[in-house]
Formats: C-alpha cells, sequence, structure tokens
C-alpha cells in the first residue's frame, strides 16, 4: 500500500515540474532591465511610464537624477503596470530640472531595451 502511494506521489510530482519551470519563466519574463540615456542638455529628475490608454503616468522609476550625458538603469517590473496584461507598449515621460518634459509613444519595452531621451 506504501508503495502505492509513494508511487503516485513520484508521478504527480514529475508531472508538475515542468509547470513550475513555466511559472518561475512568466515571473522572470515580466521584470525588464531598462537603460535610461540622458542627452538632452539638462539633468533629467524623473523618469514615468504608462499604457498607452491611460491618462495617468504611473511612479517615477529613477533612483536619483541623471546628469546630461548620463546613463542609469533600472529594473523596470511590468507587474506594477498589470502584469503581463498590459502588454510591452507604453508611453514613457522623462522630465528634468527646468520642469521641461520629452514624451516617448508607444514604447515596446520589451524589445527596447534602451531609451534615448535627446
Amino acid at each position: 500500500m506504501l508503495n502505492k502511494w509513494l508511487s503516485k506521489v513520484t508521478i504527480a510530482a514529475g508531472l508538475s515540474l515542468p509547470l513550475l519551470g513555466l511559472t518561475a519563466a512568466s515571473v522572470f519574463a515580466e521584470m525588464l532591465k531598462i537603460s535610461v540615456i540622458n542627452n538632452s542638455g539638462k539633468t533629467m529628475t524623473a523618469v514615468y511610464m504608462s499604457p498607452p490608454h491611460k491618462d495617468t503616468w504611473g511612479e517615477n522609476e529613477l533612483d536619483a537624477p541623471i546628469a546630461d550625458r548620463g546613463k542609469a538603469d533600472f529594473k523596470w517590473d511590468q507587474a506594477d503596470y498589470g502584469g503581463s496584461d498590459a502588454g510591452c507598449i507604453f508611453d514613457v515621460r522623462a522630465e528634468y530640472s527646468d520642469g521641461k518634459s520629452t514624451d516617448l509613444g508607444a514604447v515596446d519595452l520589451c524589445k527596447e531595451n534602451a531609451l534615448n531621451f535627446n
């Protein structure tokens, strides 16, 4: 009887392992590394992202301002914006120390790992 039970547990565990791999892959797929390159001639103070159909921006993605000709990397968590249901296309806004901003529309963040602001 014990052998029969162990056999069933072993089969169930073996069948579950591929599902565990898929779950882990989907979690890692949601975290994207994005590089922001500031070629604007002024200090960049914030970077915001928003799905194209929304009228509001998310949280500032920068930990610190980026000087002109500087670059910063951050990990962008797709789950913060509705997970994979939100897709990969987002509008991106950079704000500068002089109060002005630059928008990049419909950026595919799953394909673009660097955002260059001029």
